[in-house]
């Protein structure tokens, strides 16, 4: 079996925070892990340290972000059972997700891991 990541960076709507990060750590999370071949999931909140201002350099868009670990022998078949109807029927949606700007995809790994030697 392979081993991918899918990132999903997103945003609450605006003054709902608390109910958008309720809702994506006691269900949103839970009910994707549910699907075959996802195996973990680690969200993250943007840090508030700005990187300096060089060319090229696009300021970030959205405040969270998700890494779920998909292990597969087909990440086209992963893609599948993610979006088809009765997996996205069971996941419970929230009014405090801002699905206009919703920002996903697939990776896979290129070389091994590097871990720092102390």
């Amino acid at each position: 079996m392979s081993r991918y990541i899918m990132t999903v960076r997103s945003n609450p709507i605006a003054g709902r925070e608390a109910e958008f990060n309720e809702w994506y750590d006691r269900h949103h999370v839970p009910d994707l892990l549910r699907t075959p071949t996802l195996i973990a999931a680690q969200r993250y909140r943007l840090a508030p340290v700005e990187l300096p201002e060089s060319p090229g350099y696009v300021k970030p868009r959205h405040s969270y972000m998700v890494v779920y670990e998909i292990e597969t022998e087909s990440l086209e078949k992963t893609r599948d059972l993610l979006w088809s109807p009765d997996n996205i029927a069971r996941i419970r949606p929230s009014d405090a997700f801002d699905a206009s700007s919703v920002d996903c995809q697939f990776f896979a790994p290129i070389g091994l891991p590097v871990i720092q030697q102390r």
